[in-house]
């Protein structure tokens, strides 16, 4: 049977089970997976595929007799959010599947242009950082900065694992600096499984700091701020449809553009993302990011400025030399 075909039916199932709950018969069901295109699915080919997602996925599909319909049973102490990234996953799974499911997949991949993953030196840890999480037990590893000529070691408790513009990391809770701290797998060396437990799932906690940030570098002396912008009308399309952070809300709209104030902590990645828009975001508030900003855009007109006289030093000692 198709593999694809079967992705596709549970990923629907799921989505109409999901919250806010909706409860759909089986017949809306069967009616929703033929509107899809998919195979003919029968009731018997319904009740086969809520098993498998269970059996598989761990997810379970309950009926509810009051409201005649189904939906997404989750224990009390389940949190929805793992469902959503769980739910993520699967989504990619489908896109990929979609790509690559087919009896001509090599010759119609000269029509996909994509782009190469420069981060792939770390992702052979994986194995060993998922049975950490999963067991929940304390992994060791060597640890290189970007900045430190030597790795130095780590026993942490690891929390989860997290994307961020192609680069894989490994959350955790530094016992010996009691904080959260982030990991770049590309420069992890070595990570072993101990025997020790994890004493205090921090997971939630850290969590909660993260829902608040732009990337990965969060921390207990990180406090959340409100953050107001002001777009110009050539980037307010792009940040209208693509938000910077999920806080973001437009207070004010004209004909010049647009004021966005957002709800975040302060870090590197946000100073680094409101830069990346160059000349058309302003940072009107807090007073003490907007500084933080116009000091690193000085910074870098000073490079421009200082190059250039050097390099017309260079070209007026060069003429010199050889007059023509």
């Amino acid at each position: 049977m198709n593999k694809l075909n079967i992705l596709r039916r549970h990923l629907t199932v799921l989505r109409l089970v999901q919250p806010p709950f909706t409860y759909p018969s089986k017949a809306k069901i069967l009616h929703r997976l033929e509107q899809e295109d998919l195979e003919s699915v029968s009731p018997r080919t319904f009740e086969r595929d809520v098993k498998e997602i269970e059996c598989s996925y761990g997810i379970r599909i309950a009926h509810c007799p009051r409201r005649r319909g189904y939906f997404l049973h989750q224990p009390e102490d389940e949190d929805l959010s793992n469902f959503r990234q769980f739910f993520q996953l699967l989504e990619r799974s489908e896109r990929l599947a979609f790509l690559t499911n087919s009896s001509d997949a090599l010759r119609s991949s000269k029509y996909l242009l994509l782009e190469e993953s420069q981060s792939l030196s770390g992702l052979q840890h994986l194995p060993v950082l998922w049975n950490a999480l999963r067991l929940q037990q304390e992994v060791t590893f060597g640890y290189q900065t970007f900045k430190t000529p030597l790795p130095k070691p780590y026993q942490v408790d690891p929390l989860v694992l997290l994307e961020y513009r192609n680069r894989w990391y490994l959350a955790a809770w530094d016992a010996a600096d009691q904080r959260f701290k982030t990991f770049g797998l590309e420069r992890m060396q070595a990570p072993a499984l101990t025997q020790l437990p994890v004493q205090t799932d921090r997971r939630a906690a850290f969590l909660a700091l993260k829902q608040d940030a732009l990337g990965v570098t969060i921390g207990p002396e990180h406090e959340v701020a409100q953050v107001v912008i002001r777009v110009d009308t050539a980037m307010a399309p792009y940040i209208r449809t693509v938000p910077l952070h999920h806080s973001q809300i437009v207070t004010a709209e004209d004909k010049a553009g647009m004021t966005v104030c957002l709800h975040i902590i302060i870090n590197h990645e946000l100073e680094s993302a409101i830069l990346g828009f160059g000349e058309h975001v302003e940072v009107l508030e807090p007073v003490e990011l907007r500084e933080r900003i116009r000091g690193r855009v000085r910074h870098l007109l000073d490079r421009y400025q200082n190059k250039e006289t050097k390099n017309n030093a260079l070209r007026k000692n060069v003429a010199e030399r050889f007059p023509k």
